[in-house]
């Protein structure tokens, strides 16, 4: 059995930003032919005037598929193109940049944060002057 194509979603989450920080958001991910007109590497079958972050953020809201969104009354907010341009433009920007990111392979930190630094490396304290050519004789001549 082979591998069974599937759209790709991708979860979004702003952990660690300072104001968005529990915002997560799943968008559809695209082919190949898609991203590289998306990302200006090639030219569409459509040419517009509209400048290259405007066609990404069109692209991001159209492929939007879920957030945790609410109103102000606590309703959900619907993950529409609409609504994504209602938005306040720094989480919007936010989001979209997240998307993007992750279109091209960035990945969620592999670490957990309480995980240990492990210490210096170990290359970092040996010497590394060079030795001298000639060592200095230790033993007295008889």
């Amino acid at each position: 059995m082979g591998y069974r194509k599937q759209p790709r979603r991708i979860e979004i989450s702003l952990a660690g930003h300072a104001e968005y920080g529990d915002v997560r958001a799943t968008a559809r991910g695209m082919n190949l032919a898609d991203y590289l007109e998306l990302m200006g590497y090639s030219e569409g079958p459509e040419v517009t005037s509209k400048s290259g972050i405007v066609r990404q953020l069109e692209r991001f809201a159209d492929s939007l598929i879920s957030w945790n969104l609410e109103e102000e009354d606590g309703t959900p907010t619907p993950p529409t193109y609409d609504e994504f341009f209602a938005l306040d433009e720094s989480l919007a920007l936010a989001l979209a940049t997240d998307w993007i990111e992750r279109l091209g392979g960035k990945v969620s930190d592999p670490l957990d944060a309480t995980s240990p630094d492990g210490g210096p490396s170990p290359e970092a304290s040996i010497p590394m002057e060079p030795l001298s050519a000639n060592p200095l004789p230790t033993a007295v001549p008889a």
